[in-house]
């Protein structure tokens, strides 16, 4: 990507509205280009102008008193206001009520890991198998294909801004076949990629939130499976259409 067309990438990559191949070839010129960073750096910079409180413009009071007297409507009776407002009320109230209801029914289930989920909402587990999927239909699966740990770790170095944990289970089933750069939950991460018989798992990786070691959960998605867990102070998110028992022994191998 040259500047040219950096420029015209810019603001949909600062609002995060592109895709992923365009986000990453982007957020890759950018690292290497000071003029296109800086023009990325002036848009931040405005954007926190923006919010300084002390931009934001109060209405004058006289400006407001004339408004206010322009456009009062007259003034009702102090009874017609209380019927009105108890009508309103009895009908609203049970409205509300049945419209709540029908929205936490309709709307939430509880998943096989006792936690609340919401349906058709769309979810970083369906954006991960987004992923796995959109990897493997464009042909872009592998940015460095290799089998050694040592070939595929290093060449991350300078591409991410953190080191991903990349190790060799080929002798327990796993092959590494390489690694690439993916875009995911608005950020650039890291996908190791192995090769189980014919199946292809992709790790994705990314610095969390927190450095708590959280239980794995799993999850089901339109014949794949996913497992995610919080280790060593990243996000992994495993994904593959292979069976579920060999994708929970495949996370159990990476967490020892």
């Amino acid at each position: 990507m040259n500047c040219q067309e950096c420029r015209d990438y810019i603001d949909p990559y600062f609002d995060s509205e592109l895709d992923t191949g365009d986000a990453i070839r982007v957020g890759q010129h950018l690292r290497d280009c000071l003029v296109c960073r800086e023009r990325l750096q002036s848009r931040e910079a405005l954007k926190s102008l923006l919010g300084d409180p002390q931009l934001k413009f109060e209405i004058p009071e006289t400006l407001r008193e004339k408004l206010v007297s322009r456009f009062r409507p007259p003034a009702a009776s102090l009874k017609e206001r209380f019927e009105r407002k108890y009508i309103a009320r009895r009908i609203f109230v049970p409205l509300a009520l049945a419209a709540g209801i029908t929205l936490l029914f309709g709307l939430v289930f509880l998943n096989k890991n006792g936690r609340f989920e919401l349906l058709n909402a769309p979810s970083l587990v369906d954006e991960v198998v987004a992923g796995h999927v959109r990897s493997m239909l464009a042909t872009h699966l592998l940015d460095v294909p290799s089998t050694d740990q040592h070939t595929v770790k290093p060449w991350f170095d300078g591409k991410l801004k953190f080191a991903p944990p990349v190790r060799d289970l080929a002798d327990h089933g796993f092959r590494l076949i390489g690694g690439r750069l993916d875009y995911l939950n608005g950020q650039e991460v890291a996908a190791v990629v192995y090769q189980k018989n014919k199946h292809i798992i992709n790790l994705f990786l990314w610095p969390a939130q927190s450095n708590g070691n959280g239980s794995p959960r799993s999850f089901s998605r339109n014949g794949y499976n996913v497992i995610h867990w919080n280790r060593d102070g990243f996000d992994w998110w495993a994904v593959s259409d292979v069976s579920a028992t060999d994708l929970a022994a495949f996370e159990g191998l990476q967490r020892q």
